[in-house]
């Protein structure tokens, strides 16, 4: 009898148990889905990383000779003639680029003695596959450190093999045995993975990740050294002590593996994600549990009469609250249970959304009892401890107060505060503020879950637009066609204009890229953040906006770059909006004059062209269209978290609002009678009863504003630090518009139902409420 007493009142309220069961189902799938999405890459990838001997550090070093090491006369003979990139050493002098580099890892070992040292070389190619543009990244085989790991299929073994990435081949229709061309065609033998590349990360561009368009690549040494491609070395190391800072002339950089966005992302990504997945979960089911505390609440506060009668009829305590707590958990744990089916369901894609990025190897995702018990039962036993706790207190009340109306209760201290700041408003505006904080836990809920919602809302407005301000940034103004670089000075043509780069200059220890434009370029300008073009002069520098937030410079400072042996000062004179880097701007001229030490101002290793060059001529070519491409994936990404981000928010804010204000209508049906007796009319009521929500709702997606650029500001601020990316996100004042519109949207769709059972309600509530 007392089961289907209960079963029948919360039959009536299932308009808001379907709003709570959203929220729960949410809970329970966001925690399975990405426990279970991250766990399908963390348990392989730390079988791979182990057996491929990832490296433990890597020591980024400068790419060509340093002036102690001129010091060796044969060394100095080569510099003499132009030769001071290690590239050009090693093409050039094989044998003193073999003893340079091994002075170079006995240097680092005397300093990180411990470790075990080996030298990374790597070389970067662009081709053409089906009419678009691609990169690659040779790696040349390692003996112990970064060792290949090969997912099908089986190494090169002739100079006309390479094997690829197997999620670039399933991209592109590639299967083992097809031809690819390089300039040479080359037969994929196999699908191999490197342990030092989870990111294909070829360049200083962090958001390049288009797995369709960009593979690494194994080749046989021969065949590696036969490719015509810039070259780039790096020290790679295995320790198990902690690894010190290396103080050598040579060395940019000391990095640990964790602190390395190419290789390291990954591990922050698996924790981060499961700390992400249960503090997302718990939050969500703290949200879920208080609303349906405050549902037992009010329904039990509505039936104190009839609980008080059973009472006084010899039921226990124990029996009368039995049905309730029974079948709220029946409903918790269904809408649980639910959640996690839909998660696992779910992880399956959200695993392969990882693997579109992060070159890893996968497995099946298998169900696991800890995480069953952890999605389910661990809410579960939240929710029986508050509804349990909900349903003692007033249980514990004698008959005869059951019995008796409850007296008014005094203002909380909410109400107060409120009051205070409205002691000068009319009385009805007083009535329609203080009401919506009478309750302190309904209040604080409402106020905190629209917080959250709105605060999802505006960071996923941020992120709009800064994936394309990194990856294709000016490219998009730009008016070549092709980027193009070279080791010679071949004749300039009609629609080429030089560009000079120079990668090993300094900041403040920092390695920065100097390049050089000619004052009347056309092909490509560079453009401050109001869109106005900057033009390279005498009077100073321009330098990049990624170089001016960390360094924190501004147009007037003074910069000084060290380079070549001189340290030179520079004035600022522009803020270039251009994020592909670490760049110092200045006349071609000038930098030409400087590296050449006087001898010539003509200097270039790079066109901008309108036409793509001769191939014989420049060895790397960037189609701007090819690069331009390659961006799409990684905006697909971006736009699908941004819309994930806003429909996740918007659920909970809908269902928050509705839970809520269904609530606030059913609890006060005496209160909206009277005001229809006292003479309101119907819009006014509603006013009363439900607006003054619509205020502190406003007034909480304002509020959430400065917290979100606050803490995207940090969020910039240790990417700057820990990896040297410097992420654009910008906060417009149309992004407040779109916020409170989209609060307002869902406010009035949330509430619909409630001003619908407010013009219901009959004037006799009252009389029949006085009769009881």
């Amino acid at each position: 009898m007392l089961y289907k007493n209960v079963w029948k009142t919360l039959a009536g309220k299932w308009m808001q148990l379907v709003a709570i069961a959203v929220i729960i189902v949410m809970s329970s799938l966001t925690y399975t889905m990405m426990f279970y999405g991250i766990s399908g890459i963390e348990v392989p990838t730390e079988d791979y990383l182990q057996s491929s001997n990832q490296e433990d550090f890597a020591v980024e070093m400068l790419n060509r000779v340093t002036e102690e090491e001129t010091g060796d006369p044969g060394i100095a003979a080569l510099v003499a003639d132009g030769t001071y990139t290690l590239a050009d050493l090693k093409r050039l002098a094989p044998d003193a680029f073999d003893t340079l580099m091994e002075r170079r890892i006995e240097a680092v070992a005397q300093q990180i003695p411990d470790a075990t040292l080996e030298l990374r070389s790597f070389k970067p190619i662009s081709y053409s596959f089906e009419n678009q543009e691609h990169r690659g990244l040779i790696l040349k085989e390692a003996d112990t450190i970064n060792l290949s790991y090969l997912e099908e299929g089986s190494r090169p073994s002739a100079d006309d093999e390479v094997a690829i990435n197997a999620k670039y081949a399933e991209k592109n229709d590639i299967a083992i045995g097809d031809t690819l061309d390089f300039g040479t065609p080359f037969t994929v033998s196999g699908f191999v993975l490197f342990p030092d590349y989870t990111l294909p990360l070829f360049d200083d561009n962090f958001f390049n990740l288009d797995a369709g368009t960009q593979t690494l690549l194994l080749m046989t040494d021969e065949a590696y050294e036969a490719t015509v491609a810039p070259e780039a070395f790096r020290i790679a190391g295995v320790t198990d002590s902690d690894v010190p800072d290396v103080d050598l002339p040579f060395v940019i950089s000391v990095m640990e593996t964790e602190n390395i966005i190419r290789s390291g992302a990954i591990y922050s990504e698996i924790s981060s994600g499961k700390a992400m997945a249960l503090g997302l979960s718990l939050f969500i089911v703290s949200i879920a549990v208080i609303i349906v505390g405050i549902l037992i609440s009010n329904m039990l506060e509505a039936e104190r009469g009839q609980i008080g009668l059973l009472k006084a009829l010899g039921y226990s305590r124990r029996q009368i609250a039995l049905p309730y707590l029974v079948l709220i958990l029946l409903f918790a744990t269904i809408m649980l249970v639910i959640g996690y089916f839909l998660g696992l369901y779910f992880a399956e894609p959200l695993k392969n959304l990882y693997l579109d990025f992060y070159l890893l190897p996968s497995i099946t995702i298998a169900q696991s009892p800890l995480v069953f018990l952890t999605a389910v039962f661990a809410p579960l036993l939240f929710f029986a401890l508050v509804a349990g706790a909900v349903i003692y207190k007033i249980m514990g009340e004698s008959a005869l107060a059951l019995l008796s109306p409850r007296d008014n209760l005094s203002l909380n201290r909410l109400s107060r505060i409120v009051s205070r700041l409205l002691r000068r408003a009319r009385g009805k505006t007083k009535f329609k503020y203080l009401y919506a904080v009478k309750s302190t836990g309904s209040f604080i809920i409402f106020f905190f879950g629209i917080l959250f919602s709105t605060l999802l809302i505006v960071f996923a407005l941020m992120m709009n637009g800064a994936v394309d301000r990194m990856t294709v940034g000016g490219l998009n103004e730009a008016r070549y066609e092709y980027e193009a670089y070279t080791t010679t000075q071949p004749e300039l043509l009609a629609g080429q204009e030089p560009f000079l780069t120079y990668p090993f200059a300094f900041v403040d220890d920092k390695l920065v890229t100097l390049k050089g434009l000619d004052d009347d370029n056309t092909l490509y300008q560079l453009r401050d953040r109001s869109g106005d073009v900057l033009t390279v002069s005498q009077d100073g520098v321009i330098v990049s906006e990624p170089l001016a937030l960390k360094q924190r410079l501004a147009v007037g400072d003074t910069l000084d770059v060290s380079f070549d042996g001189e340290k030179v000062s520079y004035k600022i004179v522009g803020i270039a909006d251009d994020f592909s880097g670490d760049i110092v701007y200045l006349p071609r001229t000038e930098l030409s004059e400087t590296l050449s030490d006087g001898a010539s101002r003509d200097l270039f290793n790079g066109i901008y062209a309108i036409e793509r060059p001769s191939g014989s001529d420049y060895p790397t070519i960037l189609s701007r269209q090819g690069m331009m491409e390659q961006s799409e994936s990684i905006n697909e990404y971006m736009n699908l978290m941004m819309n994930v981000m806003i429909g996740g928010s918007a659920l909970i804010a809908f269902s928050i609002l509705f839970v809520l204000t269904a609530l606030t209508v059913e609890k006060n049906y005496y209160v909206i009678s009277l005001l229809k007796v006292m003479g309101y009319n119907r819009r006014e009521v509603r006013s009363m009863i439900l607006d003054s929500y619509f205020i502190y709702a406003l007034v909480s997606a304002l509020l959430s504003i400065p917290i979100a650029i606050l803490t995207l500001r940090l969020i910039v601020l240790v990417f700057a630090e820990d990896y040297g990316l410097v992420l654009p996100l910008e906060f417009e004042w149309r992004y407040a518009v779109y916020t409170l519109a989209a609060v307002t949207i869902l406010f009035f769709a949330s509430t619909f139902v409630s001003r619908r059972k407010i013009d219901q309600i009959p004037l006799q509530e009252v009389l029949k409420t006085y009769q009881e």
